[in-house]
């Protein structure tokens, strides 16, 4: 499959580094989400746009070799990041970068990933200065050469283009509307254009980091993969594929309309919107290979326990079972490999019990539902790497009966 380099370097920020975003900017974990998904291919079309400028690209080829040293270490601890605690050297090439790639653009750059993802600008701005870092890292880390990163930008343009936030103006296919971007910068106040802006953010980051951390110890959320894959079984049992075409991100919340006439309000690539699509196929019959994977569930870490931001995502799907009266699904959960085996194995079939047993307490008949945990079975990625692992971390459905 061709690699999506917007995609790999997403799989990085795993749920865990979201939900401790999430609190610490005092975001909700969906404003988080699209932050992530709009910093990272705004700081790629950046590259493209000065991918032939040979100066600066032989700068941002020395902050690669600068972040060699700790690229691994900062690939496995984004967390940290947040709060500038032992990744200076990393912070200050993250700065470095952005000021090469925006230049006296950093202010309206991150007003436009703010006005995407709907978050405070102040916290896209500290998104853009965990994600710099993290590009930096992974080049790095991919042993990227002067010649190697050029040719990958181009063979990626398209897709780094694609995913770029609506509004953003580097000069490469720019989707700006210039009215719009007028009226931001008649209105915006005058920021100097040097990546210094970064420091006091995350310094004030770290003192929100500990406090939280000393007062709420581990208890931190773990959410269901929104990026589903799609694999064929090898004809072994009860998995034979994860169905969905990769998503860069879920697309806008938008309202239709079921059959009974109820009206749910949900992403355009999310599990509600495509269930329902599959049902109202006539065409599309009960078979053992199509599953639909949950993209908005939350548990406790280690734990089956639902978190309240799940609710919205269990009750839109309790209404399209009650719009369906005669469907049936069979529930499936799933984990990576770290770990017991046995113990993930008890975990995914926990979690999949909590889906259904939710499910039912919304009026769901028992009779239409099941669940199973396959434990690290049937991975849709590779273990080998954190965002292969986050794939494969999932609560997937399977219509049974139509």
């Amino acid at each position: 499959m061709e690699t999506n380099l917007v995609d790999i370097l997403k799989g990085y920020v795993t749920p865990d580094v979201i939900s401790k975003a999430s609190t610490m900017l005092n975001e909700s974990e969906s404003g988080v989400y699209k932050g992530v998904s709009a910093v990272i291919p705004t700081l790629l079309s950046g590259l493209v746009h000065k991918s032939n400028d040979s100066s600066i690209m032989q700068s941002v080829m020395n902050l690669i070799n600068d972040t060699s040293v700790h690229s691994g270490d900062v690939l496995s601890n984004l967390p940290s990041l947040l709060t500038g605690y032992g990744h200076t050297d990393a912070l200050n090439s993250g700065s470095k970068l952005m000021a090469l790639l925006f230049k006296n653009k950093q202010s309206d750059t991150t007003e436009v990933i703010a006005r995407t993802s709907s978050i405070k600008e102040s916290s896209a701005a500290s998104l853009l200065g965990m994600a710099a870092p993290l590009v930096l890292s992974y080049f790095a880390k991919s042993g990227m050469t002067l010649s190697s990163l050029k040719s990958l930008l181009s063979s990626q343009k398209e897709n780094i283009l694609s995913a770029a936030p609506s509004g953003l103006n580097l000069g490469v296919g720019s989707t700006s509307d210039n009215d719009i971007r007028a009226k931001i910068h008649d209105v915006r106040k005058a920021e100097t254009s040097s990546a210094k802006w970064l420091i006091p953010l995350l310094l004030v980051g770290a003192g929100l980091f500990a406090l939280f951390f000393f007062s709420k110890g581990c208890n931190r959320k773990e959410v269901t993969p929104v990026v589903p894959t799609e694999t064929v079984d090898t004809g072994t049992t009860k998995m034979d594929a994860v169905v969905d075409e990769t998503q860069n991100a879920l697309g806008n919340f938008f309202k239709f309309k079921l059959p009974n006439g109820i009206e749910l309000n949900a992403p355009e690539f999310g599990i509600e919107n495509k269930l329902n699509n599959w049902l109202s196929d006539k065409t599309k019959v009960v078979d053992k290979t199509t599953w639909f994977n949950f993209d908005r569930l939350l548990f406790d870490t280690g734990k089956a326990t639902l978190r309240p931001e799940s609710q919205e995502q269990l009750k839109n799907m309790a209404e399209i079972l009650k719009a369906y009266p005669a469907v049936e699904l069979k529930i499936g959960g799933y984990t990576d490999n770290v770990g017991d085996p046995t113990f993930n194995l008890k975990l995914s079939g926990d979690r999949a019990k909590s889906v259904k047993d939710e499910m039912i307490k919304m009026g769901i008949a028992k009779e239409r539902l099941e669940s199973e945990g396959y434990g690290e079975q049937f991975p849709v990625a590779s273990n080998d790497t954190e965002e292969g692992k986050a794939k494969n971390r999932r609560i997937a459905v399977r219509v049974t009966k139509k």
